[in-house]
């Protein structure tokens, strides 16, 4: 029984193909085929508008083929090379303005006074706080004046701890030498001495470049990369120094 039901079936779909191909020869279709050919051709020729600014009939699916990806255009070298010179020239430009402000060394205050006087109309200043009296304090004198130089987008300043009575007291404080990060006049942070020498004493080569990184992460520097590569090569440099040395002495 299920094989006869299943030719059956197969009978019946035989009998509706060639009754479907009949009417298409007939024409009994003609009206929907013609209303599919003419709904096709509206669609390919819709009005499309060019990259001249013109408009023509054409297909959208491939009216835009011929036309080049603007956004994929070619940089111009010279293009690029113009943008390289004005970023060179802005920058000559502030730092031209820097060193009429004093910026590129470190500069020593004689009181409070000047103190206030020199920091206040600068965007980004630091003042070293320190006693004079210290192995830790000299060397940060050194290193700040080293940066200085590298660094004009600040003012580097240093102020003997017994001409900063006022500053003394309205800040708490823990050791000298300390560093005031200011922006304006006001101070925006505090570095003591547990933050300077974290990473290394005062007298390691490394010392250098792990302040200028402290300074570059309180924002009072740009880049300190630079820097960093130049203890870098002064570690390896007292390293090469301490081995020859070495050497001399065994030789004797």
């Amino acid at each position: 029984m299920p094989r006869e039901r299943e030719l059956e079936g197969s009978a019946r779909d035989v009998d509706a193909v060639e009754d479907l191909a009949d009417k298409f020869r007939s024409g009994e279709f003609a009206g929907a085929i013609a209303a599919a050919q003419s709904a096709n051709e509206a669609t390919q020729n819709q009005l499309c508008l060019q990259a001249d600014g013109g408009v023509k009939r054409a297909d959208p699916l491939s009216a835009f083929a011929a036309i080049p990806n603007v956004s994929k255009a070619e940089e111009d070298p010279d293009d690029e090379l113009r943008k390289i010179r004005e970023a060179r020239r802005s920058q000559m430009q502030s730092e031209a303005a820097w060193k009429k402000q004093g910026h590129g060394s470190l500069r020593e205050l004689a009181d409070e006074r000047e103190f206030v006087a020199t920091i206040a109309p600068h965007e980004r200043a630091l003042v070293l706080l320190d006693d004079g009296q210290s192995d830790a304090g000299q060397e940060c004198r050194k290193v700040l004046g080293k940066i200085a130089t590298r660094h004009l987008e600040a003012q580097f300043c240093w102020l003997h701890a017994e001409r900063a009575i006022f500053l003394v007291h309205m800040v708490q404080l823990e050791g000298l030498p300390a560093i005031f990060v200011l922006s304006h006049g006001e101070v925006t942070r505090h570095l003591p001495p547990a933050q300077l020498f974290r990473y290394s004493s005062a007298s390691s080569p490394l010392f250098a470049g792990h302040l200028a990184r402290l300074l570059q992460a309180t924002g009072v520097i740009f880049d300190a990369e630079k820097d960093c590569e130049d203890a870098s090569e002064d570690e390896s440099s007292d390293r090469e120094d301490s081995r020859r040395r070495f050497r001399i002495e065994r030789a004797r």
